[in-house]
């Protein structure tokens, strides 16, 4: 059993960020074979490369051949996403959904990303990243509109300082 549980989390560091090992740790983790799904809870730490995600619970849902489909960190995530050289964004949210095989980020409450690449913020109830087509949207919650703030330049081409 151990050593089952030892070769999803193997398909899962190859799969889930490329082809470095993905490292998690938890207070408390939870294989549950027969749902494809492992459980790492309290303090959750994900780290792989210069990428990082940290939440109260982070989830990592299998396919039949046991490779990594989906994962999820829910309560308090932070994250750092770095895939160089163009892209390196860091945010926070309620819940984070990636989707491996499209290579799609799902960003639900309070969500927040800051584009270090592009210099620009999105700020929204929920915010959608396709990294294979390029696409970014927001959605608007109760308490306010979507925000997105764009670098400006002055006449003189340089870079305008302003609030984010």
């Amino acid at each position: 059993m151990l050593q089952r549980t030892v070769w999803w989390m193997t398909a899962a560091a190859s799969l889930l960020w490329g082809a470095e090992n993905l490292e998690v740790t938890a207070d408390r983790f939870t294989h549950l074979e027969k749902e494809q799904k492992a459980i790492f809870e309290g303090h959750a730490h994900a780290t792989q490369g210069k990428s990082r995600i940290d939440a109260r619970k982070f989830i990592v849902n299998f396919d039949k051949d046991g490779n990594a489909r989906v994962y999820q960190a829910i309560s308090g995530v932070r994250f750092e996403i770095v895939k160089a050289p163009d892209r390196h964004i860091k945010g926070s949210c309620d819940r984070l959904v990636y989707r491996v095989a499209e290579d799609t980020y799902r960003l639900i409450g309070h969500a927040y990303v800051n584009d270090l690449v592009n210099k620009r913020v999105m700020k929204g109830q929920e915010i959608y990243l396709d990294n294979k087509k390029g696409l970014a949207t927001a959605k608007s919650g109760k308490k306010g509109p979507v925000k997105f703030v764009f670098p400006m330049k002055d006449a003189t081409g340089k870079k305008k300082k302003g609030k984010r």
